[in-house]
């Protein structure tokens, strides 16, 4: 007898009509061998290889509605024609799961208990139809005397094969369809600021509440520790008050610029904050004996242990941990800071796509205000598993920063993160879902397995403003993957939202030499929307830099961690602001570093009672002249 190949009607109709009482697990503990003939194929009909296992490897799509997370059939739907529910018209009906009040997960929601409530759920909501072979909602009452005969009860928990889903990535299905999602259904309530992050006032208590006196308290033991590794003869004592006004001269000159550090201290170029605050010896002297940690804790340059970063891990732990006690806000960002420098070190990258090609890279956390809730500096030692956490995935190197740098970001919240093709993967993705972090990314299309996208041959042959859109699923996270055509093809993938609703740009055609308007899809209107923190924070930062040199690299990214501690406590202090409804007072940067600079060098004062004279100013010994002496005549 020929054998007859069964299409995806057949299959899905033997499906649908499979008696499906017994669990997975009854088949794998039962003695017959023939247990699993309950499912009954004809003879003449031969399964495609193919053969689908998993819902998300049918045509569908993917659509939050009041509460709900819907999956249609990938007819096509006119989403500018509605019910009354608010659902595209199709012509198959649709099948709806309940919501949960966290990220919907389907393989979640079908956990749900109803054993009690089998019978009468599946008669009330859940029910199959394998008439349009599509997955269906309950009929309403005119279709009911229609489908009346074939409709057949089903329990999700009877049918755990068709939500077997796949555990590697190279089995993964992509289907053409959308996935549509409703904002009012991904909640997040933003949290708000402390009372002690309230009652913060001035720049030198924002400035504080990062670079405590604590924190100080150990660059001085450090500092002072250091001078005598260095010269056991010629110890040098610092103090916490002129570690203040050393960091305030460095914050006020990122905004009063002279060609050389040591003309702040010159007769004419000199500015009298600086020069009065502190010698230019002693301050010199301070920078030369500047430490963070303790050398003789490090360990040799051949040890396999070795912390490249050891000079400045406390520095870097301390503002890690002040940072993230921040409450995130909905929508962050996660991409690359360059630290501008030519000191010799093994640390430095060459990034020729960066204004500054030679320095220090860190990865950088922030909102879309450009605060940074976290970062980390790369020393090539990051991926190590020293570094991760217990119970810590690894995705490999670009994946595991991620990882890193939302380990405080709380889970179940929906927050959304963005990042761009460096980082983004799958896997990575499918993490980030399970903890309810949504995610959206530019991706390079080897890291889509089996993607039917078109690759950098085909993407020539769209037209400006033409889009693509495949969706699947891949452990718990549903995947909608996008190809957008502008100057360029560019492709992004989320696990929250897909192509629709696209929305309306302007760009410039040559060719008419005219301005038209092309369609845009919803996950590039959302990336670009949200992934500039980071190049906002570089903002701030480059426009007040402190940019005195030195040959020591601890000591360069110490001032790139003092300018983003400024910048940090400025977001923070206008996010305050912003909460107590004083928007109106909000301060410009330069004017809070000035404020700052200043309270620094004056809280770094040290108020000397007793006798004696007092000493000449620094400003008068720099315009005093000695008189000539007079030689007697012979």
């Amino acid at each position: 007898m020929a054998r007859k190949i069964m299409n995806d009607e057949q299959l899905l109709e033997i499906l649908f009509q499979t008696n499906w009482s017994d669990s997975e697990d009854d088949f794998e503990n039962s003695d017959n061998e023939n247990e699993e003939a309950s499912i009954h194929v004809p003879e003449n009909i031969a399964l495609p290889s193919n053969n689908i296992e998993d819902l998300y490897d049918m045509p569908v799509e993917f659509q939050f509605n009041n509460g709900d997370f819907i999956v249609l059939s990938q007819d096509p739907v006119d989403l500018s024609i509605q019910e009354n529910n608010g659902i595209p018209r199709n012509n198959n009906n649709i099948f709806v799961i309940d919501n949960l009040d966290i990220t919907p997960v389907v393989e979640d929601l079908v956990q749900e208990n109803n054993k009690n409530s089998r019978q009468s759920r599946c008669m009330s909501r859940k029910q199959i139809t394998p008439q349009n072979d599509s997955i269906a909602a309950t009929p309403t009452t005119s279709d009911q005397s229609q489908t009346s005969n074939n409709m057949i009860n089903a329990n999700i928990h009877q049918k755990s094969k068709i939500f077997k889903r796949p555990h590697s990535l190279t089995n993964l299905a992509w289907k053409k369809g959308s996935f549509v999602t409703d904002n009012t259904c991904i909640t997040h309530t933003e949290s708000l600021l402390s009372a002690d992050m309230l009652l913060l006032d001035t720049p030198l208590d924002y400035f504080a509440f990062f670079f405590s006196n604590d924190l100080l308290q150990k660059i001085k033991y450090q500092s002072e520790l250091y001078s005598v590794q260095k010269n056991v003869n010629k110890p040098v004592t610092v103090s916490v008050g002129e570690l203040k006004k050393y960091i305030g001269i460095c914050v006020y000159a990122s905004i009063m610029h002279v060609p050389k550090v040591r003309d702040y201290w010159s007769a004419d170029l000199g500015v009298p904050i600086i020069f009065n605050a502190m010698s230019r010896n002693r301050f010199e002297l301070i920078r030369s004996i500047l430490h963070f940690n303790d050398n003789s804790s490090m360990l040799s340059s051949n040890d396999p242990n070795r912390d490249r970063l050891h000079k400045l891990r406390p520095l870097i732990d301390h503002l890690n941990n002040c940072f993230s006690s921040v409450p995130c806000k909905q929508n962050l960002a996660l991409d690359e800071q360059l630290c501008a420098t030519k000191a010799h070190s093994y640390m430095k990258q060459y990034l020729p796509d960066k204004p500054h090609k030679w320095g220090f890279k860190l990865f950088v956390l922030t909102d879309v205000q450009g605060y940074a809730y976290s970062f980390e500096i790369y020393s090539g030692q990051e991926n190590d598993s020293r570094f991760r956490k217990l119970n810590e995935p690894d995705f490999g190197a670009w994946s595991n920063v991620v990882v890193r740098l939302t380990r405080n970001i709380p889970v179940n919240k929906n927050h959304k993160i963005f990042f761009d093709n460096y980082y983004t993967a799958i896997p990575i993705m499918e993490y980030l879902f399970s903890r309810g972090i949504l995610s959206l990314g530019t991706v390079r299309l080897p890291r889509l397995p089996n993607c039917p996208l078109p690759d950098k041959k085909n993407e020539k042959k769209m037209k400006r403003g033409e889009s693509m859109e495949y969706v699947t699923s891949y452990e718990k996270a549903p995947i909608s993957a996008v190809i957008w055509k502008d100057n360029k093809a560019v492709k992004l993938v989320s696990t929250y939202c897909g192509e629709t609703p696209k929305t309306k740009v302007t760009r410039f055609d040559r060719s008419k030499k005219k301005e038209i308007e092309i369609d845009c899809p919803k996950l590039v209107t959302e990336y670009n929307h949200n992934m500039g923190g980071v190049d906002l924070l570089d903002s701030h930062i480059g426009r007040y830099k402190i940019k005195f040199r030195s040959r020591k690299w601890y000591i360069r990214l110490f001032y790139h961690l003092i300018d983003m501690t400024v910048v940090n406590s400025w977001c923070l202090y206008k996010r305050a602001k912003k909460q107590k409804n004083e928007e109106n007072e909000i301060m410009e940067l330069a004017e809070w570093r000035k404020i700052l600079a200043h309270s620094l060098i004056k809280s770094g004062e040290v108020r000397h009672s007793g006798r004696g004279r007092p000493s000449i100013s620094i400003e008068k010994k720099i315009t005093s002249t000695r008189p000539q002496s007079v030689r007697p005549s012979k």
